[in-house]
């Protein structure tokens, strides 16, 4: 009889002070010395790598209180993220047709040079309905952290590297509504509150025709730049980076701008309504002055399922 998969928040289990076992098929080693193959530090002197699970696994526990991987990000039976020296283990239930998020850095890979840096994939597997990826980590942190402590010139001056990086993006174009590789963009901004999220390119070009959206032609867009996925460097007054790629693709120009206007998801965490919306009142706004137009108010209509 099939053992039932442990729930996604419990995926990576501890073998001893050094070995652990992610989704039951992957083992996760800690090394003295640096190994060959894809590795990376634990930022203590030591280096994390990855092989194939052994048959039968070797007892296991739920990670202990001393361990140096944390849990940073839990979706509950959806998605879970873990830091793990300088990298992160993100795994999530598979969406079947989606584009993965390993294409989608490759993609950006291939057009470097860019603005910005994007992290770098050292492993990547799915079985089991599980889509399982380590990303390295960005340095510095997120513009979640820093903006509390900014001055209105840098906040400004973020908000116009955001709008910039959005410009350099949009000069990406395919034929359809699609991630990078043509399979499902899965943004469920695109499709209708209640009704079944088909994020197929067929039906988000209808649902984005529906919208009065122009579809002659698509950009490319990260569709989350929340400030949670903006790292920074404030001492420098730099971006270092941007992540969580996964929701990228091919969208109407118009949906850069709106997306800003209508998802609280780019909200800061913290303080009253209008200073949560800060964020991304201040580059929509910016986003306006460059020429992108937002159908906002007609999305949320149409999204609520009232007219």
């Amino acid at each position: 009889m099939p053992v039932k998969a442990r729930p996604v928040n419990e995926s990576i289990q501890e073998i001893n002070d050094n070995s652990w076992v992610i989704g039951d098929r992957i083992l996760l080693s800690r090394r003295r010395s640096r190994p060959s193959g894809s590795a990376w530090s634990d930022d203590k002197g030591s280096f994390y790598v990855i092989s194939e699970a052994p048959y039968p696994l070797p007892p296991s526990r739920p990670l202990s209180a001393t361990t140096h991987i944390e849990k940073v990000y839990d979706a509950g039976g959806v998605s879970a993220v873990w830091s793990i020296g300088d990298a992160f283990c993100k795994v999530k239930i598979l969406a079947p047709c989606a584009t993965r998020e390993h294409v989608t850095l490759d993609y950006l890979h291939n057009k470097r040079p860019l603005s910005f840096a994007t992290p770098d994939v050292h492993y990547h597997a799915e079985y089991d309905g599980r889509y399982y990826i380590i990303l390295s980590r960005l340095a510095d942190q997120t513009l979640i952290k820093a903006w509390p402590n900014m001055d209105e010139a840098m906040k400004q001056y973020y908000v116009s590297r955001i709008v910039n990086i959005c410009k350099e993006l949009a000069m990406w174009q395919a034929d359809s509504i699609s991630g990078v590789d043509g399979q499902y963009l899965s943004d469920q901004f695109l499709t209708r509150f209640g009704l079944p999220k088909d994020c197929s390119p067929r039906n988000l070009l209808n649902n984005c025709k529906d919208l009065g959206m122009d579809c002659s032609i698509f950009v490319f867009y990260h569709c989350d730049l929340g400030p949670g996925n903006i790292i920074v460097n404030p001492t420098e007054g730099s971006i270092i980076g941007i992540i969580d790629w996964e929701t990228a693709g091919f969208v109407p120009k118009e949906w850069i701008r709106t997306k800003f206007c209508v998802s609280s998801g780019m909200d800061l965490p913290e303080g009253d309504q209008d200073s949560r919306v800060d964020w991304r009142r201040r580059v929509q706004r910016q986003l306006e002055k460059e020429g992108f137009p937002e159908i906002a108010e007609r999305w949320m209509t149409w999204w609520s399922n009232e007219d």
